[in-house]
């Protein structure tokens, strides 16, 4: 090493951010920069990443000099998942997902709904979504799940969806809170459904789906009286739908709290754009003109319509993928034909259709 180099400011580097297949330019080393792991050059492969991993450092990160760092970081080399991770860990999503997971995990394991957990969790989401980008928020959640993640990820989704509409909605923090707080229990009654139908690889039978559709009953009976009555309303009634098609009570018209046809707009929303193993995932502008066509009958038409109007506007100039490779961005979406929108490629302007489609929606964002 030479003394210029050993002059030089170490980097910091999460472990989770390093891929099989990279090769470094420089040394990197343990957490204080004093014990060499891996010598420049050397190809890391998976097996040298959960070593690292099992190393048990203080903040599971290592060190080395910038130009490996910056090898690491740049956008144009890292794989598409780590750089979901850096999105996720920067948006603070990551955070939160664990603490949904262990409030999840409780449930499971004592049937009890730790209230001060629940309290942290809903003020975190509720104070975030008053200062944060919805475009970053958006980034974490239109990506393929893991199956082991997916209520941890939902239940986070449809606490962060309900605040932000209530926020679109200009309504008084109070209630915005407790929008978030049942968006974040709504489904945890399925902790009490069998793993092999919550977590079936395909659709379900007929009998499968009416074991499903105790979870909203569920998911009431385990919310004591330190729950204010809008939130276990919500949390109950979020399938009821306004033509009385819904379950597990048939409610229709007003009888359906407007917490519960918030929480049913969301739920929808994010249980279409997620991917299955026996569905594909869709994209928001697909989903969106399915709002306004009703495709997804019994919602609320006036707060399905608040909720379309507010996701279009985040998505014009956000950048898209399109079926060609190239990279575009949304310069106008047609109020009347949400699903084509109008992308800028260049100097190229045009509307897509069937032959030239987008493929991923994301937002430019600098690692470095």
């Amino acid at each position: 090493m030479t003394e210029e180099k050993s002059r030089e400011k170490l980097r910091r580097v999460p472990i989770r951010y390093l891929w099989s297949g990279m090769v470094l330019s420089d040394d990197l080393y343990n957490e204080y920069g004093r014990v060499l792991l891996i010598r420049a050059g050397e190809k890391i492969t998976e097996s040298t990443i959960r070593r690292l991993e099992n190393l048990g450092t203080e903040d599971n990160c290592v060190v080395t000099y910038e130009t490996s760092y910056r090898e690491i970081m740049s956008q144009d080399n890292m794989p598409p998942e780590i750089q979901q991770r850096v999105v996720e860990d920067r948006f603070g999503y990551t955070e939160l997902k664990k603490d949904v997971r262990n409030l999840l995990e409780i449930i499971e394991h004592v049937a009890e709904v730790e209230h001060d957990m629940v309290e942290s969790v809903t003020e975190k989401v509720a104070q975030k979504i008053q200062i944060m980008d919805f475009c970053d928020f958006f980034q974490c959640i239109h990506v393929p799940r893991k199956l082991d993640e997916e209520l941890q990820r939902h239940s986070l989704n449809i606490a962060f969806l309900n605040g932000i509409m209530g926020y679109w909605l200009k309504l008084p923090y109070e209630k915005i809170q407790r929008l978030v707080m049942a968006g974040l229990l709504h489904d945890i009654g399925k902790t009490k459904i069998p793993e092999q139908i919550l977590f079936a690889p395909r659709k379900l039978t007929e009998e499968e789906f009416e074991v499903i559709k105790h979870h909203p009953i569920f998911s009431y009976e385990l919310l004591d009286n330190q729950y204010v009555d809008v939130v276990k309303d919500a949390v109950l009634h979020h399938h009821e739908r306004m033509d009385g098609t819904g379950y597990p009570d048939g409610l229709s018209g007003e009888k359906v709290s407007v917490f519960a046809r918030i929480t049913a707009i969301c739920d929808v929303y994010d249980a279409m754009v997620s991917k299955r193993s026996y569905k594909e995932a869709r994209l928001p502008f697909d989903i969106l003109e399915k709002f306004t066509e009703n495709t997804y009958v019994g919602l609320d038409q006036t707060l399905t319509a608040i909720f379309v109007k507010n996701m279009v506007k985040h998505f014009i100039k956000k950048q898209v993928v399109m079926s060609d490779g190239s990279v575009g961005t949304v310069a106008y979406i047609p109020p009347n034909d949400i699903s084509h929108p109008v992308i800028a490629v260049g100097d190229v302007v045009k509307q897509v259709d069937e032959h030239w489609y987008c493929k991923k929606v994301f937002d430019e964002w600098n690692l470095l």
